[in-house]
This record gives structure tokens, sequence and C-alpha cells, in this order.
């Protein structure tokens, strides 16, 4: 038999609707730790449907950082494989010491035995199925290898099974658990095994923009501190035309100064967030190791996005 759940934090404020998120994600996927972007409070949603060894559940809330650490996945004892469905916004991962993002229309799999992070802006929203390991092991040998990926599945399969998952969700408890379950397991298995031969060249040309803009990203992350970075130098360091830096990002539903941004922002947030534990926090130094040209600058992108002024987002 199937049982169903929701969870919301409306009405809840500062830490206590934190902790309630805590322990909401703790309910329907494990243990994991939230460090919310907003002041030390977070809105969200979940929807779930549960049947033993599958869960479907349907994820809303505005930005955080999502973390599942080792100790927590050493005590659980789990061995679920984690397939991430965003909607809408682009997710950030980390896992077995890979980084990348993945866009809405693409899928991630996570594996819920190790540790891993995942950066949800605001606004996000996805589906998500997490499946006990040996349901899928013996269908899909390689699976264990695509941990820690995204964008590896055959997109025109992603949408039907977000599809079926919405309308699981609006499932009461049910006899026939045992043949939706099936029907979830099969086409993740399609969706992971499928490809068209006319697809192929098209499905190599998106696979090797994507990889282009995962490894971008990741060059910006790691570069974010330089104030004279550009997207001619980085299209110069990837050895491709700048015309075609812009279309990769482009394809992505971003830019590079954009991308660029946020992960200052992100940055700056953390380093401000951790210097408010430790009682000591320096602006200016902050915007410096951000990359930012100036503190008036940084104060005013850092309230725009994320609605309080720097100086008081560590209280």
């Amino acid at each position: 038999m199937s049982r169903s759940n929701s969870y919301s934090t409306a009405g809840i404020e500062g830490q206590r609707s934190v902790e309630a998120w805590r322990q909401a994600m703790a309910e329907v996927y494990y243990r994991l730790d939230i460090r919310p972007a907003h002041a030390g409070s977070v809105r969200g949603e979940l929807l779930d449907w549960q049947s033993g060894t599958i869960g479907v559940s349907s994820f809303k809330a505005d930005a955080q950082r999502v973390i599942r650490h080792a100790s927590a996945a050493k005590a659980d004892r789990t061995e679920d494989f984690v397939f991430l469905f965003p909607t809408r916004k682009l997710l950030r991962y980390q896992q077995r010491g890979r980084d990348g993002l993945v866009q809405p229309g693409h899928v991630l799999l996570l594996n819920a035995a190790e540790p891993y992070v995942v950066d949800v802006p605001d606004g996000s929203e996805n589906i998500t199925i997490k499946i006990d390991r040996e349901h899928l092991v013996h269908r899909h040998h390689d699976i264990d290898d695509l941990c820690a990926t995204g964008n590896f599945a055959n997109p025109l399969l992603v949408p039907a099974i977000i599809t079926l998952c919405e309308q699981v969700l609006k499932l009461q408890s049910s006899a026939h658990t045992a043949r939706i379950q099936d029907c979830i397991v099969d086409l993740l298995c399609l969706m992971l095994e499928f490809r068209e031969p006319s697809d192929r060249g098209h499905l190599v040309r998106e696979a090797l923009g994507t990889s282009l803009f995962n490894s971008i990203s990741a060059y910006i992350r790691r570069r974010m501190a330089d104030h004279s970075l550009t997207p001619e130098r980085a299209a110069a360091d990837h050895k491709i035309s700048l015309r075609y830096l812009h279309k990769i990002f482009q394809h992505h539903g971003s830019s590079f100064r954009q991308v660029l941004q946020e992960e200052r922002l992100q940055q700056a947030h953390l380093l401000i967030v951790e210097g408010g534990r430790r009682g000591k926090i320096n602006l200016g130094e902050v915007a410096f190791r951000c990359g930012f040209a100036s503190q008036s600058h940084f104060s005013v992108s850092f309230k725009r996005r994320f609605g309080l002024s720097p100086r008081y987002t560590s209280g």
C-alpha cells in the first residue's frame, strides 16, 4: 500500500521554519542539512507519495543549500538512488568531486549513500524520485557510473516521467501500488537506455554544449575573485569563439555575466553567514574576495538578490 503526505512552512517564521523544513525533508528523503539563503528562514512545500521502495515527491522552495553529510549517510545506511528533475530553475550539485548544473528538461542522479551538496535557487521546483538501489542495478548494470552526473538521459522521456509523477502525487492509497511502482521503474530504465539513432548527432552536440557549460561554470567558480574575469578570457582559455560561448549560455537560459554574478553573490552570502557565526565580518574584504569592483556595487547587488543588505544578513 502507498501513503501520501504534504508539508509546508507557511505561517512558520524564522529559525522555526528552518527546523520544520529540515524535519519535513528528513521525513520525505532522509537526514539533510539545510542552509537557507534568506536570513535564517525558509519557505517551502513538499508533496510526497511513498510505496515502500519508491518515493515520489514535488518540491517547491526558496533559495537554500541542501547538504547530505557523510556522517548522516553512514548513520542512515540507505542505498537509495535519487533522480532530481528540475521543472523550474537550474540546480547546482556537487558529489564525488564533480560539480555541474542541471537545467529543466533534464535530470540529475545522486547516490544517497554518499555525501553531496545541491544548491537550490529562489522559486525552484522539482520532481524527485527516490528508489531503492536494488530495484535498478539488475536492470541497468552501469547505473552507479551515472551517479553525480546530469543531462545523461533521453530528454524525450523526461517529460513523460514528470507527468506520471505529478499524477501519482494526486492518488490516494491504492491496491494498484505495485503496478504503479513497476511503471515508474520501467520508464526510468527506458529514459536511461533509449536513444533514437536519428537523434544521435543532435544529442552529441547537446552533450558537448552541456559539458562545456558545466566546465566554464566550474571555471567561473574557481576564478570568481579575479576582477578582470571576462567572457573573452573564458572563451580563449577554453579554445572556443566568444560567439559560441554566448550561444552555450543562451541555450541554458543564462549568460556568462549572470552566472558569474550569481557565483560571486552566493560565495559572499556564505562568507557573511560564516563570519556572523564567528562575530567578525569585514564587508569590504568580502566584496574584494568575491570579485566585486566596489563595496557599494556589492551592497546594491546583494540586496537586490537576497532582499536584505549584507550588513543585516549575518544577524
